[in-house]
């Protein structure tokens, strides 16, 4: 009887027991479901703060645009150059912990760092635009963007110092702020020092293509974009008598840096000609076979592989323009009568956006005697003919490199087309003869149904930290033209460890968790519908890209006065009503050939190294050219609390002994 109370006391233990573990398995299943999902909250809030932030960043540079000619007056010496200004007395020499990051060359980042400083912002530019005194910019617009900037600074220091606290309570470092301009201009804050001076464009950066995205949402297709490049003879004249660039090198530079902006997303085909025409970047079978000419998706690897090819290529023959276009033609046909066909890709709409980039020097040798009106006719014809295949605009930008006369065929053919026509002189930076493309496929998104259009970019390794990270940015307009004119994206970054230690999980589930939370935003926000995508400007609107893109001498004429539909959005319009589209055009500043060619507030660091402007001791404002061995000497000593981490384990150790021995001798006695 007593044995089986014995067992039944026993089996109710063990039933207890198993009731206990499953309680407690509950308990910490619940806990952390709970725990996810209050950490996802956190993720979320943090995601939405930055947006609100980012979109008041956009705000302040919007404005600032809108002061531009104002901006001039205030603008002589009054900017920080990335590798030559010496920043002012505030500036400081943070921890590794302030910012989560060290800079190599100073040390660990306990004695020694980098300096910063947030009183002011800092400006960088590709080395193609600084090509005045002292690296100052000498391209009128390039000024524009570095002066009407400056007005945003005080914007920055002013949110940064108001929203110091709330960062430093979720021990995360305050964001980035920057804005990169169309033309080039990269103004950040706080002001830092570049590691590489005069290598960083911003229209490359994966920020930047993000948010200028090729596809808006997912109903639409993306870009195609098809380069047309003359390597004929006359191509390899000089057009920069200073450089001694030739054509042929410029148009290099203009299609790599097209083709690098491009998301991977888009597609690219590559066309050069001379006497004939061929393809470049696909595989010598595809060649044989016209019929297999298509363009391809623009990922990493196939941009790589076409910026060495077009790098590689020589002049030779004479110009044959029919040849070129015509191949270009027929490779837009076969590409989207195979994207017809192809199962693997549905989108809800037909609407396909595709660019014609034609390079040339205005010149051309045709067999059979062709004339301008007939080489007109043939463009015009084929291009009506890619359009009638659905729902399709092919956008033709045509480049008359080294020819700037206006009665030029290009001028004419991109008139008869409704194509842009754009002048090239050598001293424009090739980076920037592409700027009226850009600006006509970022119109749809300066309408008011994406003015509160935001876009993450998927996790890179940031310039300054060379750490994984994330930035929101958003687009920047003019508004006071129409269309709305497209100025650059402005950004915030937060970095992958800083969203880490929100959530609260390993690098990867945090990575995973925001590219959920981000994908989740941009169905339910930004889910655009075809129509709201559609490039569709009236006369005016299209006139005014053509300003933008050639300058006065690229607007066409106006056509026949008997004609009253003059590629109006809705409808029908007179003559007089088009009689005057200056709401369109962005007009110069006054002094616009007299602009300050001195822009950096100071050059005391001009041919310093990397190392000996930036490092610096923790906790001043001062560089230092000892900081490597500053850390390696405090290394070698044990801090504060190594010392008393050493102590608390010796303790903790002695403790368990005494403990032990203490058990063992108390057994011991009993038995």
């Amino acid at each position: 009887m007593i044995a089986s109370h014995h067992s039944i006391s026993t089996m109710l233990l063990s039933i207890h027991s198993i009731i206990c573990l499953q309680s407690l398995l509950f308990l910490t299943i619940t806990t952390n479901v709970v725990h996810v999902n209050a950490a996802r909250q956190d993720l979320i809030a943090i995601i939405q703060r930055l947006n609100s932030d980012l979109l008041e960043l956009r705000n302040e540079i919007e404005k600032s645009i809108s002061k531009r000619c104002a901006s001039i007056a205030a603008c002589s010496k009054s900017s920080y150059d990335e590798c030559q200004s010496e920043y002012t007395e505030s500036q400081m020499c943070p921890a590794f912990e302030k910012y989560g990051y060290a800079i190599p060359e100073c040390g660990s980042g306990q004695s020694c760092n980098g300096l910063f400083d947030h009183t002011i912002s800092t400006v960088r530019l590709p080395a193609n635009l600084a090509t005045g005194h002292n690296g100052n910019p000498t391209d009128p617009n390039v000024v524009e963007a570095i002066c009407y900037t400056q007005i945003a600074q005080d914007w920055m220091v002013n949110k940064y110092n108001q929203d110091m606290k709330f960062w430093q309570n979720i021990g995360v470092s305050s964001p980035q702020m920057f804005f990169g301009s169309s033309t080039g201009v990269f103004r950040i804050f706080p002001a830092r020092q570049s590691r590489e001076c005069g290598v960083y464009d911003p229209r490359l950066r994966p920020w930047y293509q993000a948010t200028v995205p090729s596809v808006i949402g997912n109903s639409v297709k993306p870009r195609n974009v098809i380069i047309l490049m003359d390597t004929s003879r006359s191509m390899n004249e000089t057009i920069n008598t200073i450089t001694g660039e030739t054509k042929l090198s410029f148009i290099k530079h203009a299609a790599v840096s097209t083709i690098s902006a491009l998301s991977e997303k888009a597609s690219i085909a590559v066309i050069q000609f001379g006497e004939v025409a061929n393809i470049i970047g696909q595989e010598d079978e595809v060649l044989l076979n016209s019929s297999s000419h298509l363009w391809q998706k623009a990922t990493d690897e196939h941009k790589e592989q076409l910026i060495d090819e077009i790098n590689a290529i020589d002049v030779s023959g004479r110009s044959n323009w029919i040849a070129g276009y015509r191949f270009a033609f027929d490779l837009i046909e076969n590409s989207l009568l195979r994207q017809s066909e192809d199962t693997e890709e549905t989108y809800a709409c037909e609407l396909e956006n595709i660019a014609l980039l034609f390079f040339s020097d205005g010149s051309y040798n045709l067999p059979g005697g062709f004339t301008d009106e007939q080489v007109i006719n043939f463009v015009s014809s084929n291009v009506k003919e890619v359009e009638a295949m659905g729902d399709y605009h092919l956008h033709t930008f045509l480049y008359s490199v080294g020819n700037t006369d206006t009665n030029q065929i290009m001028k004419q053919m991109a008139c008869e087309v409704d194509g842009y026509w754009t002048p090239v002189s050598g001293k424009m930076p090739p980076g920037n003869v592409t700027n009226g493309y850009q600006a006509l496929f970022s119109t749809p998104m300066g309408t008011q149904a994406f003015y509160n259009y935001t876009s993450w970019s998927a996790p890179y390794n940031f310039t300054s930290s060379g750490k994984l990270g994330y930035t929101i940015s958003g687009l920047v307009y003019n508004r006071e033209v129409e269309p709305p004119l497209f100025m650059g994206a402005v950004g915030m970054d937060i970095s992958a460890e800083a969203a880490r230690q929100l959530y609260g999980g390993t690098l990867e589930e945090t990575v995973q968790a925001m590219n959920e939370i981000i994908d989740e935003i941009k169905e339910t926000k930004f889910n655009a519908t075809c129509d709201q995508q559609r490039i569709n400007l009236t006369y005016c609107e299209v006139q005014s890209l053509r300003q933008l893109a050639g300058g006065n001498g690229a607007v066409c004429e106006l056509p026949d006065a008997n004609v009253t539909n003059l590629n109006v959005t809705g409808d029908d319009a007179t003559l007089d009503e088009f009689s005057n589209c200056s709401k369109g055009f962005l007009t110069n500043c006054p002094g616009y050939d007299e602009y300050p060619s001195e822009l950096w507030q100071n050059v005391n660091l001009q041919g310093k190294s990397y190392h000996d402007r930036v490092c610096c001791e923790v906790g001043t404002n001062n560089v230092s050219s000892n900081c490597p061995e500053l850390d390696v000497v405090r290394d070698t000593k044990l801090s504060d609390a190594a010392i008393f981490g050493i102590v608390f384990a010796f303790l903790v150790v002695v403790e368990i002994l005494c403990c032990y021995f203490c058990f063992y001798h108390k057994k011991k006695r009993n038995t």
